[in-house]
């Protein structure tokens, strides 16, 4: 009996030994992906460029100012002392059933997300809005990251507050309801870094009459893809500055109150949203000197199982209240067509500004690998 039960925990051992080396060794080719294949015009990923300043990247946390792409809208910016999260999710759940409980993936998370931090402390958590891509993993990010001596602040929507309550988690969080013609928030300041907030919209996509779940999160998980609602199609953005430079991220590409957050250095947009979108407002307003675009991976691919960065989704998605009507996602985020758009968003942009200002708006397109650490000191430094 007793050999038989070493036997199983052996099993089970080397089981769990798999799924975590499948996690860790995540190997996505970039053949045929613009921006990175140079066989499809100029390679624009950031660390391949040796000018303007020189940006290096490493698969380990590089000493000062630092930026990591956690796919979709989620990164890790932080440096030496402090590391703030913006939408952390990898756990990509397949929605093969979308009406089936989406389960967090704690080893994902453990070792994309937490491991390669080291002993370095979450500060803070920054959550655009509630749906599954942006917050799904938020719950165990927060309980791995709190301790009795550090506690990281947890700053969203009240969707995003129920959510983390509904797993009966205690948490220091700062609350945006944007009631009452509130727009903007001062969140605070986490060593070197001042982090504030505006109140953006949710995107409507091209392929769909509505933006996404909506309405109060209630009840308790596992959830489904739709009960994880945003709250008033509210998105948040997020505007963080450091020593000089500034950040903004916003989800999506429909950025509201440009007046608020006034010029930027670095602007992070999703981008499959191309009708209705602001970018070329954001462009003119915040004069950034790199637009680095986001969410435009297929996150319903675990990292572990892409042999390929795919842009294209196929997906087939029911419509709420339309008696079973269901659409096909066939192409999301249409990546590469975004390379021969953005020069005329440049040139929109530059049109809304008086004419002896058209030539100093000159913001370049970069692009960053997933699970990547980029080091932006020399930012700091030019």
């Amino acid at each position: 009996m007793k050999s038989t039960r070493c036997f199983f925990i052996i099993v089970l051992m080397a089981l769990a030994k798999i799924g975590l080396a499948q996690v860790r060794e995540v190997s996505i080719s970039y053949d045929g992906v613009h921006g990175y294949d140079s066989a499809l015009g100029q390679v624009l990923e950031w660390s391949s460029l040796k000018k303007e300043p020189r940006v290096r990247s490493s698969d380990k946390p590089p000493e000062g100012l630092r930026l990591r792409w956690l796919g979709t809208s989620g990164f890790e910016l932080g440096d030496n002392k402090t590391t703030i999260l913006i939408d952390p999710f990898v756990s990509r759940p397949p929605v093969s059933n979308p009406l089936a409980p989406l389960i967090i993936d704690t080893t994902a998370v453990d070792e994309l997300i937490l491991k390669p931090m080291g002993d370095r402390n979450v500060d803070a958590i920054l959550v655009s809005h509630a749906h599954a891509d942006h917050v799904m993993d938020v719950p165990l990010v927060l309980s791995r990251s709190t301790t009795t001596d550090h506690r990281p602040l947890l700053v969203g929507d009240p969707n995003t507050v129920a959510l983390v309550e509904s797993y009966h988690l205690s948490a220091e969080t700062r609350l945006l309801a944007f009631d009452e013609g509130v727009v903007h928030y001062l969140i605070g300041q986490f060593g070197d870094f001042t982090v504030e907030a505006v109140r953006s919209l949710h995107p409507q996509y091209n392929f769909l009459p509505w933006r996404g779940p909506e309405g109060e999160i209630e009840g308790h998980p596992p959830f489904t893809g739709f009960d994880y609602l945003s709250y008033r199609n509210i998105a948040i953005a997020y505007i963080i500055s450091y020593r000089g430079l500034k950040f903004v991220f916003c989800d999506g590409a429909v950025l509201q109150n440009l007046q608020k957050i006034g010029e930027a250095d670095l602007l992070f947009l999703g981008i499959p949203v191309r009708k209705n979108n602001t970018i070329a407002d954001a462009l003119a307003a915040l004069q950034p000197s790199f637009f680095i675009p986001t969410h435009y991976d297929d996150f319903f691919v675990p990292f572990h199982e892409m042999d390929q960065f795919d842009v294209t989704i196929g997906l087939t998605v029911p419509l709420p209240g339309k008696n079973n009507n269901e659409i096909l996602l066939v192409d999301f985020s249409r990546f590469g067509e975004f390379f021969e758009e953005f020069p005329n968003y440049i040139r929109k942009a530059r049109s809304k500004l008086p004419t002896e200002s058209q030539s100093f708006l000159d913001p370049r397109l970069r692009i960053l690998k997933p699970l990547t650490y980029y080091s932006l000191e020399s930012l700091i430094l030019k």
